[in-house]
């Protein structure tokens, strides 16, 4: 299912049932619910896809994991005064010139809240590839280890098997996610009250992505305890993302499950946010602007390295096999490298969260000269991939704003990219094909002395 129609389903679900009934001792978990019905709806289902030595890498991850958290247990912790703490995934992390690594999502304002003399903690939910080799130094949050006992209601059990009629998916996957993600939740939820409690003058938390059931269980920890949380934006909240936009039925004291305040790139995402509930009182969103930008142009941005060498650079975005967008990379531009057009170079670039992506692209390029493309794992720097790139392909990511920073022009591509950017593609912002290597070829054949700016979207 396309998300615009997996959203709308969401929305008028929670429109027509009680969603009072999801509880867990005090807490609503009708969040958890609706991330369930999100991720289902939006999922590719892949079967050919297989991770090569899975087994082992699970067990090498697994044994350094218990290592670094024995490590963490027993160093206690230096600043039990600090009065914020940030959360991350390593997925965020990218590479500096230093050879360190950055967070993109977090750092920026860990560098600025330093530098205002505050004290401050930064956690990683689980182990980053180069844990050693940060910009700053972390400790991971640990999730409590002992099983809670779920007791699901009938009542509960009765809601699910309603949403299931509702939207086709099978009753016993609702159910066996929904007991999955309340345990997950609640281990979270234990682990994270434990380390707050020792931090007294702890008064905020600042984390990206907060619509898993780690992060629901930090936001309800901090929610007992009287900690201000606040999401910091990631990627595109457009009005069809569901964890964002959407919310019709908002307690009056909020879902303890949610964060506060979500920390916005621009005035847009704050009115998606809004528009649904425009009078809440809590989950109150904010322009915050985007902190990596600005770290970015400040203090590693290079000359512009536009190459001269009179080839076309085009940087492609991708993303895992989601909603209507089943291949990451469509048949035109496979039918487009296939004519061997001699001074246009592709650059692949897979989205850091996929881990079959890698493989995928191997076979699907496999028989395409390799003189006309590379392979990017999605690990490099995003931006200095805009330094060189003199255009833009994706479906539907939000780099398309980013790359207008760097004077590179977007083409949008597919249904899920036509519905979710319809009023930039609309203006002129970016354009769009259903596909077609004729459009392909003369958009990069146009000549654009003035990119035309997304000004509403980002502020910096």
């Amino acid at each position: 299912m396309n998300t615009s129609d997996a959203y709308k389903l969401i929305v008028n679900i929670e429109n027509s049932i009680n969603i009072d009934i999801y509880k867990f001792n005090q807490f609503n978990t009708w969040p958890i619910v609706r991330q369930i019905l999100w991720i289902e709806l939006i999922s590719v289902k892949n079967k050919n896809i297989k991770e090569k030595n899975v087994f082992f890498k699970k067990i090498s991850y697994d044994i350094f994991r218990r290592f670094f958290s024995f490590f963490n247990l027993v160093n206690p912790e230096k600043n039990n005064n600090s009065t914020k703490i940030f959360i991350s995934r390593p997925v965020y992390l990218q590479k500096l010139p230093s050879g360190k690594y950055f967070d993109r999502i977090v750092d920026p304002i860990i560098e600025d809240s330093i530098n205002n003399n505050e004290l401050v903690d930064k956690y990683y939910l689980s182990l980053p590839k180069h844990p050693f080799n940060l910009s700053f130094k972390f400790r991971l949050l640990i999730k409590s280890k002992k099983n809670a006992k779920l007791i699901i209601s009938n009542e509960v059990r009765k809601g699910l098997d309603r949403i299931s009629k509702l939207t086709n998916i099978e009753y016993k996957i609702l159910n066996k996610r929904y007991i999955k993600n309340l345990s997950l939740f609640v281990q979270w939820y234990e682990g994270s009250k434990k380390i707050f409690l020792n931090k007294s003058n702890l008064k905020e938390i600042y984390f990206p992505g907060w619509y898993f059931p780690d992060l629901m269980g930090v936001c309800a920890a901090a929610s007992e305890l009287k900690i201000r949380t606040v999401d910091v934006q990631h990627g595109k909240q457009g009005k069809f993302h569901a964890m964002y936009s959407g919310w019709n039925k908002i307690p009056k004291k909020g879902f303890d499950l949610m964060p506060d305040n979500f920390w916005c790139w621009g005035d847009v995402s704050c009115k998606h946010i809004l528009k649904s509930s425009p009078n809440r009182k809590i989950h109150i969103p904010f322009v915050g602007g985007h902190t990596w930008i600005s770290y970015y142009r400040n203090n590693l941005n290079p000359i512009n390295r536009k190459p001269k060498d009179g080839i076309i650079h085009v940087l492609v975005t991708m993303q895992p096999p989601q909603g209507s967008n089943i291949e990451r990379i469509p048949e035109f531009l496979i039918n487009f490298l296939l004519s061997k057009n001699k001074n246009i170079f592709f650059t692949f670039r897979l989205h850091p969260n996929d881990s079959g992506g890698y493989e995928y692209c191997k076979r699907r390029l496999s028989y395409i000269n390799d003189n006309f493309f590379s392979i990017d794992d999605g690990k490099s720097n995003l931006y200095d991939l805009f330094n060189i790139a003199t255009h833009h392909i994706t479906s539907y990511s939000s780099c398309c704003y980013e790359a207008e920073f760097f004077n590179v022009p977007s083409l949008i591509y597919g249904l899920e990219g036509k519905k979710i950017y319809a009023d930039e593609i609309n203006d002129g912002v970016f354009a769009y094909t259903d596909g077609s290597v004729n459009d392909l070829n003369k958009w990069l054949r146009k000549k654009r002395s003035d990119i035309k700016k997304v000004v509403n979207y980002i502020d910096i």
